[in-house]
């Protein structure tokens, strides 16, 4: 037993000697959105012994005090915080002096930065080689079949959950789910065998991009469905670069910031899905609803090689860029890492939330 209290006894002095003396505070997100209210506990932490008094500072201003711990506090939303560091400071009285833990949280908000770069593909607009496979080429956000699709992701989904579409528009979580539902209702898979034939018959037998056969989002909505109309999910067909290139342009119509959503294609250069700011993460947004993917499982190709959007392209395998993600987003943007370090399960809910 001694021995085992004078182990107790070094090792509290070695978390105080490195941490110091201060409060414990810790919030039940790493890195909100801001449409979503933010929990704070707070707790004496290493400050030794009972303390007379906890409070809560909120960017310079006292919300919350009690006498005792633990101290919980609702904030938020923080709307007006969209995009920029929340301040907050912890402090535990005891004895006449304050004991101070100071941090803060980085608010996301993927909407309301809306603008998009003219497209510049050397056919019509449209890329002519594997260079010209940008954004601006790919996402069409010029073309208003883009954005009327948007609209319907978000009516479709407003019917199916109950949900007003006020709120829908109102919530970048709420546009993410739409989007990966309207995608996932109505257009299948097909491969770029059978989508090159659609479009040489479609009057596209110019249209040759280069790398792969990645289909601009407004050709998708137009030329590549089923004509028979079988089922709604033959409305548009395409392979794995098709769905996530629609899924980008849909969202990018509806104003989220090119930051928010990222096409990723996998290690092995077989599989291209989505990276998408969602629940304040950046998380996978793949075949299905959003959901699908929010929990870890097994699937390689998942394993994240390259990513690109309309600020960081053009699609394709850049050796300079193929680590972009990892190393500049880690899973939350605004320099709040996740712990521990980077790999590809970082995308999941179990792992970072």
């Amino acid at each position: 037993m001694r021995t085992r209290n004078k182990l107790f006894i070094f090792y509290t002095i070695l978390t105080f000697l490195f941490y110091g003396c201060k409060p414990f505070i810790r919030l039940n997100t790493v890195h909100p959105d801001s449409d979503k209210t933010v929990s704070f506990t707070i707790t004496r932490g290493t400050v030794i012994g009972p303390v007379d008094e906890i409070n809560l500072e909120i960017e310079g201003e006292t919300v919350a005090t009690q006498p005792d711990e633990p101290l919980e506090y609702l904030g938020g939303p923080y709307h007006s915080f969209s995009n920029r560091k929340l301040n907050f400071r912890a402090m535990a009285g005891k004895s006449g002096r304050n004991y101070v833990n100071s941090n803060w949280v980085y608010i996301a908000n993927p909407k309301g930065q809306f603008s998009h770069e003219s497209p510049n593909g050397s056919n019509n607009g449209y890329p002519d080689n594997s260079s010209e496979q940008t954004g601006a080429n790919l996402y069409r956000l010029d073309k208003s079949i883009v954005l009327t699709h948007a609209n319907n992701a978000v009516m479709e989904f407003s019917n199916s959950t109950g949900l007003s579409i006020i709120e829908v528009y109102g919530v970048a979580d709420n546009l993410v789910a739409a989007v990966a539902f309207y995608v996932d209702q109505h257009m299948s898979w097909r491969a770029d065998s059978a989508n090159r034939r659609i479009f040489r018959e479609n009057g596209y037998s110019d249209y040759t991009p280069g790398w792969d056969f990645p289909q601009p989002a407004d050709l998708t909505l137009t030329i590549s469905g089923n004509l028979d109309n079988a089922t709604p999910n033959d409305d548009f067909q395409g392979d794995c670069e098709d769905h996530a290139i629609l899924r980008a342009a849909l969202l990018r119509a509806l104003g989220f910031a090119s930051w928010g959503i990222w096409d990723a294609i996998d290690q092995n250069i077989t599989h291209e899905y989505n990276i998408v700011m969602y629940e304040g993460a950046y998380r996978i947004m793949d075949y299905g609803l959003i959901g699908r993917w929010l929990n870890s499982h097994t699937w390689n190709s998942h394993k994240t090689h390259y990513g690109w959007n309309e600020d960081h392209g053009p699609r394709g395998v850049n050796s300079t860029n193929n680590n972009f993600i990892k190393n500049n987003t880690d899973n939350f943007p605004g320099d709040k890492p996740c712990d521990g370090a980077w790999n590809y399960n970082k995308y999941y809910r179990i792992k970072c939330k």
